[in-house]
């Protein structure tokens, strides 16, 4: 597909997505950021092919919608795990008879499912590997289904064209296994919204928000799955016992939300953690993205308890955070370290008294020293300069173009 002799202003490039582009997921956020940035720097070179969900705005680009078939919806009525894996495999095949029509000079894509469909169908892919599908914590999986997918990391990881790590960590384990030879492995790490995330004065937010003044509020935004540790920074937010301190949990699905409500309460702590809803946002107004910029801004401390992968994280919350000029505590990962260098307050994971004495230390005023430097550490990781590192990747890729051998199935 296409010429091996290619040039950014000539590069044609086919992204696809797997995700609705409502902003209502971290998926969907930097999807939907990279692909804005992706489209003013590549103009009509870019082919955009996403699912049709439903009747949502179009985004602030060209899009060619694939309907898509919704099986994953019959795991309400029997539990299984393989109705999203079909689904988005017949998905990947619709996308196939696309591509070939058009015939870019590469596919870019972070969906695990079309990754391993179109290393399949033998077309040219990028792939943004964001963990091994495999090792995922977020599914029960059959055995029968767990050796698919193993296979599926394998063959997408071996036999795409390049691979975008979100981290070094990662990519020096994708080289160590032998999947990629090292100038096929990029690094490419997650972004921010610079025109929403920037340094805003802490007690105009407050006021706007309605919160305490004179209060150490030490605020978390995000999911508030099992493997988030919320109930360690629970732990230690009792443990550090400020009389000033309050928690502000901003996010979250509602049964796990009462949960932790519930928890809080046991704990002795209800009165002094305010839990915030789930802000929402939408591709034509950027309301719920400023409500929770407020929220950080308000805030004299921001914390990652815990990340859903090791090797892998590069979390959207860690550039926001860094992003406002807040001091961060942050569970102690190497691939958080990649972009935090020694930038943040660091505890080891699930460490109740360490993170007791970082959020202390987060309220000492030399802590803002560190907070200014990782705000200019973020500086490198707007979304603009993530689209342009992508375009170099593919580039890179086009021009020194091998075909890797895939394994045998």
């Amino acid at each position: 597909m296409g010429s091996n002799i290619i040039t950014v202003s000539s590069l044609a490039l086919c992204y696809v997505a797997y995700s609705p582009l409502d902003l209502q997921s971290a998926n969907s956020i930097q999807t939907f950021h990279t692909l804005r940035e992706l489209s003013k720097q590549l103009g009509e070179r870019l082919d955009v092919i996403v699912p049709r969900f439903g009747n949502e705005a179009p985004p602030p680009f060209s899009t060619t919608r694939l309907a898509r078939i919704p099986l994953n919806k019959l795991s309400r009525l029997y539990t299984s795990a393989w109705y999203s894996y079909i689904e988005r495999s017949l998905y990947a095949q619709r996308a196939v008879r696309k591509i070939r029509a058009r015939s870019p000079d590469l596919i870019y894509t972070r969906d695990i499912v079309c990754a391993y469909r179109f290393v399949q169908a033998q077309l040219p892919v990028l792939y943004e590997v964001h963990d091994l599908e495999s090792q995922h914590p977020g599914q029960t999986k059959s055995a029968r289904l767990q050796n698919w997918v193993a296979r599926a990391d394998e063959t997408a990881l071996r036999g795409a064209r390049g691979i975008v790590s979100l981290t070094e960590t990662f990519r020096q384990e994708i080289i160590a296994r032998g999947w990629q030879p090292a100038p096929r492995v990029f690094v490419i790490p997650d972004a921010y919204d610079d025109a929403i995330y920037f340094p805003r004065d802490k007690m105009q937010a407050r006021r706007a928000l309605h919160l305490p003044l004179d209060a150490q509020i030490v605020t978390y935004v995000g999911m508030t799955f099992k493997y988030r540790g919320l109930d360690v920074l629970l732990r230690a937010f009792q443990e550090w016992n400020a009389p000033q301190a309050q928690l502000v949990l901003v996010g979250g699905r509602d049964f796990e939300v009462q949960e932790l409500k519930a928890t809080a309460h046991e704990w002795g702590v209800a009165e002094r953690v305010q839990f915030v809803e789930r802000q929402t946002a939408r591709p034509e107004h950027r309301e719920g993205s400023n409500v929770i910029a407020q929220y950080l801004a308000a805030a004299d401390a921001l914390v990652i308890p815990d990340t859903v992968t090791d090797a892998t994280a590069s979390p959207l919350k860690m550039f926001e955070y860094m992003a406002m000029a807040r001091p961060i505590v942050c569970v102690e990962r190497a691939s958080l370290r990649e972009i935090l260098g020694d930038d943040a307050l660091y505890f080891p994971r699930g460490d109740v008294a360490a993170l007791a004495r970082a959020l202390q230390d987060a309220m000492r005023p030399g802590s803002q020293h560190v907070a200014e430097r990782a705000r200019e550490r973020v500086a490198d990781f707007t979304y603009t300069k993530r689209a342009k590192k992508i375009v170099r990747a593919a580039e890179s890729v086009v021009t020194n173009s091998f075909v890797p051998r895939a394994p045998n199935e």
